[in-house]
């Protein structure tokens, strides 16, 4: 195979944004989606029209190739089947749900109180079935659990679905690998041996990866957030390879750079994940040479997605981890390091077996979920705490719209009455949600049944079940609590100025929180002020920290859920901290009406002041693995803070002491105040300079000035 990435990259670059759909080679977008019409009225089943709408667009639509690139993907789906799914979920919500719908609505986008809603957007397929069996293997399973007779109608439709839904990807192969023959003979016969066989090789492996992924989520239209653990997957083909000679590693390095390009260049959404190290069923260290390879083949192309979740563990190589950090040391910060010891503890809680949790993968930003056992749903909403605190102050009413969306406000004369009554807030918005959440489920099946993703989970294929109608062995949900440290100071700003200074009565405060501190300056700088502040290692903080922590996670941890699984809540913002601030009234801690709230565990922009040890401190003060869908504590350090083998070091010395300390994950950014700002004045000149946003990268000129200022601020603390 010739092999040359660097003379095709200008092209490869270019392939989803300008694709050359093949003349002839199927109907256009119009005639497909008037056949996908008359499929619908044909069937009763929904699985079946799902598959059957697949099939059509496998067997018809346009199809392209990539001439320059060794893997080959596109198949002209034209957003069909997701838009499919979003007017089945549209015919549901407005035949059962549609008050309930309103309400969630006006709460997230009129006031940034709270959301919640189905998630269809974070599935774990079970890849390491999917590369050991192939598609052939797979439609193998499905036809012998349907031969064992005694089914149910909807079983029998289950089993046809997948049928229907693993023959057709077959039939893409063949149809990619007779288009790309005249140009690369070696991608068509992958194509071939994929579609009739397990995948022989590391490219076979690599491509039916590639492949898997385009149909299932640009195709089908189901987000897939992960592709595994991505060393544990690729190494058993690559190792083979290397000791029979069908590869060379300089051979397998210019495939990965292919591999690893093909996501950059398609833009998913948020940035794909996939997982590297870990521990394997015998709980050893998964880390290999490929492991190695591929960090070092991603930092040499610059890129940030995919983005990299790594999973650390007492058993994980010191040199890796410190190639890790070297990587976002020097502006690749495009890794995320997880807790194992934390995150498998943290599973368990929710009723995971040891030995299911020790194979978990982390999806979409951090979510740690059970490699293809587990439909974690780790996306359905979450609750703006800081909201929690407004409708304290203003007897439930939201500032935004003037309507009652808290729960009513009891006498307040004591601190204890007052620390009562945010829980009540918080416990408010967590049912509303909750009661949402668990109404849609039931519909699940109606919505968005997912033969794709089923025929890969043992548990669904046994019981003729699909995934999202409680199919999988564990069928969680999940829901965020948001802005930890806003709630925290607010709480302690309260606490002093209130109840033990008395300088302020309550009513006052909520006054002047309603005029956002104006003519009450001096106050306001003072609650900026006061030493109880979350990230400090303060003592009054940290109490309340670890207080409402809790509170938060008995609210939802092992809740039951509306598909026979229950809720793993998290603690972490994700993007929306400016966002909610936008939409959140003046807070106690001396923060102004449409302010960022604080992100992640974070503390409040600028108000940790005594160092990454204290706030190390205060955010292990609780038990993190009360939040089985994660937790994260991003880093901002200054180059001079990480430079050279000593800054690397220190670096690994934060990492390792965050984790020992029951941290769940960290991020980090290596910049200073002073090259952020010359970014947001001449952003002509820094159009490559990455920021970790959340779960995801991006490049700092694209940010919006108030996510920018947020980092500046930050960043300001280590100048």
């Amino acid at each position: 195979m010739q092999l040359s990435f660097e003379n095709s990259r200008s092209v490869l670059e270019k392939e989803f944004t300008q694709t050359e759909w093949l003349e002839n080679s199927g109907l256009n977008p119009d005639d497909v989606v008037k056949a996908v019409e008359g499929i619908e009225n044909q069937y009763s089943s929904k699985a079946i029209i799902k598959a059957k709408t697949f099939e059509f667009i496998a067997s018809n639509a346009l199809i392209a190739v990539d001439k320059f690139n060794i893997f080959q993907d596109k198949l002209q789906g034209s957003s069909i089947m997701a838009k499919q799914r979003s007017k089945w979920q549209k015919q549901v919500i407005d035949e059962h749900l549609s008050q309930e719908a309103g309400d969630i609505y006006e709460a997230w986008q009129g006031c940034g109180a709270y959301h919640a809603h189905s998630d269809f957007g974070h599935t774990s397929p079970n890849s390491k079935l999917l590369l050991n069996v192939g598609i052939s293997g797979l439609l193998q399973r499905v036809e012998e659990a349907e031969n064992k007779g005694g089914l149910t109608d909807k079983q029998k439709d289950f089993y046809l679905s997948c049928k229907i839904m693993l023959k057709s990807m077959q039939t893409v192969a063949h149809r990619l690998a007779d288009a790309i023959e005249p140009y690369n003979t070696d991608n068509a016969t992958a194509l071939r041996n994929i579609a009739k066989d397990k995948p022989q090789n590391t490219y076979e492996a690599m491509q039916l990866l590639v492949l898997y992924f385009f149909l299932h989520e640009y195709v089908g239209g189901t987000r897939v957030r992960t592709l595994g653990i991505v060393d544990a997957l690729l190494y058993p083909f690559y190792k083979k390879d290397i000791e029979e000679g069908v590869y060379t590693k300089e051979q397998i390095k210019e495939m990965l750079k292919y591999f690893l390009f093909k996501f950059w260049s398609a833009k998913v959404p948020y940035d794909l994940p996939f997982c590297l190290a870990g521990l394997d069923e015998n709980e050893n260290s998964i880390v290999n040479e490929l492991s190695y390879l591929i960090v070092e083949t991603y930092n040499e192309l610059n890129i940030y997605s995919p983005k990299i979740h790594i999973r650390v563990s007492d058993k994980t190589p010191r040199e890796f981890i410190m190639l890790v950090l070297s990587c976002i040391r020097g502006g690749n910060s495009s890794f995320v390091l997880v807790n194992d010891h934390v995150a498998i503890k943290s599973l368990e809680r929710v009723g995971i077996s040891h030995k299911d949790a020790v194979n978990y993968v982390p999806i979409g930003c951090y979510e740690p979920a059970v490699w293809g056992v587990e439909i974690g749903c780790t996306g359905n909403g979450g609750i703006n705490l800081g909201k929690a605190i407004e409708y304290i102050f203003n007897n439930g009413v939201d500032h935004r719209n003037n309507k009652v969306m808290g729960a009513p406000v009891g006498k307040i004369s004591t601190y204890e009455d007052f620390v009562r009554e945010v829980k009540k807030q918080i416990a408010n918005m967590t049912d509303r949600c909750v009661h949402f959440i668990n109404a849609i489920e039931g519909y699940y099946g109606e919505i968005n049944p997912d033969p794709m993703l089923s025929c890969q989970y043992d548990e669904s294929i046994k019981r003729g079940v699909d995934v999202y109608e409680g199919g999988a062995k564990y069928n969680n949900t999940s829901l965020y609590f948001y802005c930890l440290a806003s709630l925290v100071d607010s709480i302690c700003a309260v606490k002093k100025f209130v109840f033990d200074e008395k300088i302020v009565s309550f009513d006052k405060l909520g006054e002047i929180l309603r005029n956002n501190w104006e003519g009450n300056e001096e106050l306001q700088l003072k609650a900026r002020a006061i030493d109880e502040k979350y990230g400090n290692s303060n003592a009054v903080a940290d109490k309340f920290t670890v207080e409402f922590a809790e509170y938060c996670s008995s609210l939802l941890l092992n809740r039951p859920n509306g598909r026979g699984g229950v809720y793993k809540p998290a603690c972490f913002t994700i993007d929306h901290y400016v966002h909610i601030g936008a939409k959140t009234l003046a807070t106690p801690d001396g923060r102004k009406l449409g302010e960022p709230l604080s992100k992640n565990l974070c503390a409040s922009i600028g108000m940790d002041k005594t160092g990454i040890t204290s706030l190390i401190n205060s955010v292990t003060s609780f038990d993190h693995s009360l939040f089985p869908t994660g937790s994260v504590l991003d880093v901002v350090l200054h180059p001079s803070a990480v430079s050279g083998d000593n800054g690397l070091n220190a670096f690994y010395g934060i990492l390792k002491t965050y984790f020992a300390k029951g941290g769940f994950a960290m991020h980090g950014n290596v910049f200073d105040s002073k090259m952020l700002k010359e970014a947001q004045a001449h952003p002509e000149n820094y159009k490559n300079l990455q920021v970790r946003v959340c779960g995801w990268n991006a490049y700092f000129v694209n940010l919006s000035k108030a996510e920018q200022d947020a980092f500046i601020k930050q960043s300001e603390l280590n100048d």
